[in-house]
Order: C-alpha cells, then sequence, then structure tokens
C-alpha cells in the first residue's frame, strides 16, 4: 500500500485552504472475501540445452591385409613416427585397413535392416584378388590422420572394385558416396607431415569385411566377410 499526500492552497475550495489530505493508494488488483490470491507465476526450469546425440557405431566395408603385410606397415608407421617426431597413437596391426564405403553413424547397434541389405550387396559381389601398391605418406590436415597412398597405377584395381560395390549398394538402397582417395590409417597426430614419397608398399586384397564399429572403443565388429575363408 503506498501513502500520497497532497496540499492545498489560497486558490482551493475554502474549505480545503492550508490543509494536507492523505490518500492511500491501494494495489492494483483487490481481493474478494474468501478469493485466494492468485499463486505468483511459475519460473521457467532452467535446462541445459540439449546436447548432440553421440553417435556410438558405424558401418562400412572396408579391405584389411594378410596380418604378415599388417604387420609390416605397421612397422612402417613406427619407423615414421621416429623419422618425423609426430606424436599420436598408432593404428594397431590388426585395425590396419581400406575403407570402401561409409554405410551410415547411428546412436546403438546398427538397425538388422540395414545390415542385411549390405550383406546382400556383398554377396552379388566377387571377392578382390589384386595387389596394391602405396608409395606416398601425407597427413589429411582435416582428419589429422596420416595415410598411405598412392599413384593410380598402384591403386586403380583397388578403385575399380570400390565402384562396383558402390553400385552393388545403390540397388540395395544405400547411397554411397562417390569420392575416393585410397588410402590405409598410420596415425592421427596433430602435427603436420609434409607429403612424401617412400619406398613402395606392396601388399595382397583378396577379402573384404563389413564392420560394425564401436566407435570411441577401438573395436571392429566383423558383421561379414567375402570369401569366408581364403583358400589354402
Amino acid at each position: 500500500m503506498r501513502v500520497l499526500s497532497v496540499s492545498y492552497g489560497s486558490s482551493s475550495s475554502p474549505n480545503l485552504r492550508g490543509k494536507t489530505l492523505l490518500f492511500f493508494a491501494m494495489p492494483e488488483q483487490l481481493l474478494l472475501p474468501g478469493i485466494d490470491p492468485p499463486p505468483p507465476p511459475l519460473r521457467r526450469r532452467r535446462t541445459a540445452a540439449p546436447g548432440k546425440e553421440r553417435l556410438s557405431r558405424s558401418l562400412f566395408f572396408a579391405i584389411f591385409p594378410h596380418p604378415e603385410d599388417a604387420a609390416s606397415i605397421a612397422a612402417l608407421g613406427a619407423r615414421l613416427r621416429e623419422q618425423h617426431a609426430f606424436k599420436g597413437k598408432l593404428t594397431e596391426a590388426h585395425r590396419l585397413h581400406v575403407t570402401l564405403h561409409h554405410l551410415g553413424s547411428y546412436p546403438a547397434a546398427v538397425p538388422r535392416k540395414q545390415v542385411q541389405a549390405a550383406m546382400d550387396a556383398a554377396a552379388s559381389m566377387a571377392p578382390p584378388s589384386f595387389n596394391v601398391v602405396f608409395d606416398e605418406v601425407m597427413r589429411f590436415d582435416k582428419s589429422k590422420a596420416l595415410v598411405l597412398c598412392g599413384a593410380e597405377s598402384g591403386t586403380s584395381a583397388l578403385a575399380v572394385f570400390r565402384q562396383r560395390l558402390g553400385e552393388a549398394l545403390a540397388d540395395a538402397g544405400f547411397k554411397p558416396e562417390r569420392g575416393f582417395t585410397p588410402h590405409m590409417t598410420l596415425a592421427y597426430t596433430p602435427t603436420k607431415v609434409e607429403r612424401r614419397s617412400i619406398e613402395p608398399v606392396r601388399w595382397t586384397a583378396d577379402s573384404f569385411s563389413l564392420i560394425e564399429s564401436h566407435v570411441g572403443e577401438s573395436i571392429h565388429e566383423v558383421l561379414g566377410k567375402w570369401p569366408s575363408a581364403r583358400p589354402a
């Protein structure tokens, strides 16, 4: 409640001259008997902005080198780290691979429908049977991946196989990416490494696999492999 005072001068009514009156200003909203005052407005609870949904699984096709080839390539990665003194963890030998097609990322296990469609597409393919030659090393600035790569003469058969697999995947309802730089990731490093030639690294590609990657856990779960076993 507010109190207001008003004084009256000589020009006022004779009954009011020289007097000061007090006025009591009531609240704007009057309450009637038996009616409770309205509740105060509810404060909106502050919540943290929803974060981006974490994608914990990804599905892709890849070619893995034979264990003996993978061991040699891993050793090369260790030598390169020593030569260039770059920081970063090397890719373990059993995880070295060439990614053919990435088929999506998911917040949980990859839907069975997607897996089956990918496996059907793979089953329609003749397995790879060619050699791959990498004769250069470079770092992709965007991903900070230190990779082996090479001239078209040593990777053309790999590119052709990927193209045919992409066509089969498109027929199965996927939308495979067209761009492709044949490479194998040796490490991820913040250290810049200039592109340079190296002694050619030759390895054999005679199978390919469908992989469900457990992102951040360094787990590659093999869902399918073609052919299922190498000939004796």
